[in-house]
């Protein structure tokens, strides 16, 4: 089954550095256990994260789904499409979209069990571009590493009224400060747990298990869905979080003081 879908562009946080540019098909894996494949009739230029697209493509698994599962594919936090076929596909024509970053995830579940996802990938439109420029892929040419970039802070995030100590610097997205998820267990207690073959990143505190999924605004909570407001986001193979969604989840309070930029966390740590 396909139908023609519209995205929504959102900011990816990272500087574009495209590779060299080829036609037919690109399989691309994100921070989950699943792979994409994406088809095209026209070059695809690959980046360090995704694909950079023009004209239609078509969206598949990479591999066949086991039977009995459903697939689900994602834009921007939207589900968008949903099958039981063994390799589901999508066919998008990009030409309706604006040129910029947008984001597919795909997941596969057995009923409300998540088995396995992509993470996030993401997808630079890019139609605007010359052909010839594509496919010699050089981002200053093409402009795209002017679009969206990821802007780095101080320490802005305080616990317990000490600067935090952060591995990674915090950033701003969206009005929603981030840091690592390692960063935030080692400032308020816990345990984080990574799976190599899992698609989400498990961290507990207090009796809490709460469970991220890199690319996507949704958590599961003691075994129910949330929402961080925003999407969990991987740089340089840290995963950065929503940190005030992370700690109102966890139970802990935290105030943003505008005065002076600061994000004040009450850690509860003795």
């Amino acid at each position: 089954m396909r139908i023609h879908w519209a995205l929504t562009v959102v900011g990816i946080l990272s500087v574009l550095a495209l590779g060299p540019a080829q036609a037919g098909t690109m399989t691309l894996d994100g921070s989950g256990a699943l792979a994409l494949q994406i088809a095209a009739n026209g070059p695809i230029a690959k980046t360090p994260t995704g694909a950079g697209v023009r004209g239609e493509i078509t969206v598949t698994t990479a591999d066949e789904v086991k039977p009995g599962l459903t697939t689900t594919f994602f834009v921007d936090e939207t589900a968008r499409f949903a099958s039981s076929y063994s390799r589901p596909e999508l066919r998008v024509d990009t030409t309706r979209l604006p040129d910029g970053l947008h984001q597919l995830r795909v997941e596969v579940s057995d009923g409300a069990r998540l088995v396995m996802s992509t993470g996030g990938i993401p997808l630079h439109i890019m139609n605007q571009v010359p052909a010839a420029a594509m496919q010699q892929a050089r981002p200053v040419e093409m402009g795209l590493n002017k679009v969206y970039r990821k802007i780095l802070l101080r320490e802005i995030v305080w616990f317990d009224n000490h600067e935090a100590d952060l591995e990674k610097h915090a950033f701003r997205d969206h009005g929603l400060v981030y840091i690592t998820l390692t960063d935030l267990a080692r400032h308020v207690g816990g345990s984080i747990v990574w799976g190599p073959e899992a698609s989400f990143i498990q961290v507990e505190r207090g009796g809490t298990k709460l469970r991220v999924i890199p690319g996507s605004a949704r958590v599961i909570v003691d075994g129910r869905p949330r929402s961080l407001g925003g999407p969990a986001v991987q740089i340089e193979n840290r995963t950065f979080v929503p940190v005030r969604p992370m700690l109102k989840l966890l139970g802990l309070n935290s105030q943003w003081n505008s005065g002076n930029g600061r994000l004040y966390v009450e850690a509860n740590r003795r």
